[in-house]
Parts: structure tokens; C-alpha cells; sequence
């Protein structure tokens, strides 16, 4: 999907922006590196293989199914400590805002996407894309 490509791009400028205009800026956390590096790997290393481990275990999206669209917020935490190790891992206190702010994007887009589920579930395609659907 085109704003799923959108929302990589976005996470992509937001979280690297941060990084760059922290350590430009000076604003660090006053950790040192010694603390601050291995800290930031174990959380994103953490979070990568948290995120690894709930796409090999996802089961097959079923329309039918009653709970279709019923998704925990788990790639949201796994993404966010991946965030954080970042943050922590650079010690800028910009990208931890960001990995906030980002948290309230990943939540915001996940609960459309389950409205458009529990719609497409609930009701015909045709009803939410009527300029979609064919004519006879």
C-alpha cells in the first residue's frame, strides 16, 4: 500500500532527522558512551528480534473470522523500543521525543486500519469505495 510506503519514509525522516539535529544541536543525554552504546544495541536488538519473532508467528488474515482486525499493539512496542536503542544508542534527547510522537503516529495508523477492517468486515466493499466498484 502507497501509506504504508508513506509511513516508512515518514518514520525514516523523523527518526534520522532527530538523530542528526541532536547531535548537531548538542542536546545528549548525559550518559556516557560506555553506558549509553551497549544500552542502545541491547534495546534495538531486542526490539528487532521481538518485531522478527511476531512477523514469523502472524497467522493468515481471514476476513471471516471474528476477531479479524483485533490486533495487539505488540510491532508498535517492538518498533518502539527499536526507537529507543537508537535514541539511547546516539544519547539524543530529540529522538526520544520523536520515538514518542512516533508511538502516537504507529497507534493512530493502526487503529484506522482496523476501522477499515471492521468495515470491510462488517459491510461490502462496494459501500466504502463506491467510485471503486463496478457497474452492471
Amino acid at each position: 500500500m502507497a501509506q504504508d510506503n508513506l509511513l516508512i519514509v515518514l518514520h525514516f525522516m523523523l527518526l534520522w532527522g532527530s538523530v542528526i539535529l541532536g547531535l548537531v544541536a548538542g542536546l545528549l543525554l548525559p550518559i556516557s558512551n560506555l553506558i549509553s552504546i551497549p544500552l542502545g544495541v541491547i534495546l534495538w536488538a531486542l526490539g528487532f528480534f521481538y518485531n522478527f519473532h511476531l512477523i514469523q508467528t502472524r497467522r493468515p488474515y481471514n476476513l471471516h473470522r471474528p476477531t479479524a482486525g483485533q490486533k495487539s499493539y505488540e510491532r508498535i512496542v517492538a518498533r518502539t523500543l527499536m526507537n529507543l536503542g537508537i535514541a539511547f544508542g546516539f544519547r539524543s534527547w530529540l529522538t526520544i521525543i520523536t520515538a514518542v510522537i512516533l508511538i502516537l503516529l504507529y497507534a493512530w495508523v493502526a487503529r484506522r486500519k482496523k476501522e477499515y477492517l471492521d468495515f470491510r468486515r462488517e459491510r461490502n466493499i462496494a459501500d466504502a469505495f463506491p467510485d471503486r466498484s463496478r457497474r452492471h
